[in-house]
């Protein structure tokens, strides 16, 4: 085209060439976008996807510390079931011990192999313990009890009481409990003096007057042959059949029970102004 001729018409030409060549840079441009945002999103959902991923398992050793030996193992069940549970405070001494055993228990009363009961010497005989003594709340002083002589000497000191029955006593244990069902009573020397107004009894303690070693819970008493001691030692013999009844809580308790003697007791009664006096008793026997 002649420039010179036609100019209009080849600015129309440079123009629309010009036009063409913008559009394929605006194209190309386009097509670097779209390729740039695909790129981008490729990156940006990897990125996520990572991101959003189970972490990996953790090692076996993980579990075991959980639910492993430590927790229920050797150490747990043995501290379970171990001595502590089944062992000596379980099924010990303290289950069949003396207590349950002993005297006035659960064993068979014995019968006496010879009918003495005591002479005090230290010997022979079925007392091996030293005597008791007692006396009354209110007042009454309780008496001594000496054997170094060879025979019971007791002595009563006295004391006003303001107890309704006042009482002082001396009593022995004997060392288990005894079928004394072949005799028929108790026999003893006795001598000595007590003040104006006291008395003296002689009881055979069995296991239905008796809390101690006995089956007797409340009001438990033995009944007492009254008897009176000469100025020398004389013999004096008191019959079970003759003991008048005591206190039991046990139905149908006879006075005594030969079949199962626990102790003896020799017990003073007192008026209001109290008792003086030495008693001394010797050979204690079966009749």
């Amino acid at each position: 085209m002649d420039r010179g001729r036609f100019p209009g018409l080849y600015c129309v030409a440079i123009w629309r060439d010009v036009r063409r060549l913008l559009k394929g840079f605006v194209a190309m441009k386009n097509a670097i976008c779209l390729w740039g945002l695909v790129s981008g999103f490729t990156l940006a959902f990897a990125a996520c996807s990572s991101s959003t991923a189970a972490p990996p398992a953790q090692p076996a050793s993980g579990g075991s510390a959980g639910s492993g030996t430590a927790g229920s193992g050797t150490a747990g069940s043995t501290g379970g079931t171990g001595t502590a549970g089944t062992g000596t405070a379980g099924t010990g001494t303290a289950g069949t011990g003396t207590a349950g055993t002993g005297t006035g228990g659960g064993a068979a009363c014995v019968a006496p192999s010879a009918p003495l009961i005591t002479d005090f010497s230290g010997t022979g005989g079925l007392v091996s313990g030293m005597p008791y003594t007692g006396g009354d709340p209110g007042g009454t002083v309780a008496p001594t009890a000496v054997t170094t002589s060879g025979s019971l000497v007791m002595t009563f000191g006295g004391g006003a009481t303001t107890t309704m029955f006042p009482y002082a006593f001396v009593g022995m244990g004997l060392n288990s409990c005894t079928d004394a069902s072949a005799y028929t009573g108790v026999t003893f020397t006795a001598s000595g003096t007590l003040s104006a107004g006291c008395t003296i009894q002689f009881s055979v303690i069995d296991k239905e007057h008796a809390t101690s070693g006995g089956t007797c819970t409340t009001g438990c008493y033995p009944g007492g042959t009254i008897f009176t001691p000469a100025a020398t030692a004389t013999p004096v013999t008191l019959p079970f059949a003759g003991q008048p009844a005591g206190g039991t809580d046990v139905a149908g308790a006879a006075p005594v029970d030969p079949t199962q003697i626990l102790s003896i007791q020799w017990q003073v009664n007192p008026p209001a102004a109290g008792c003086t006096g030495t008693i001394t008793v010797d050979d204690v026997k079966f009749e």
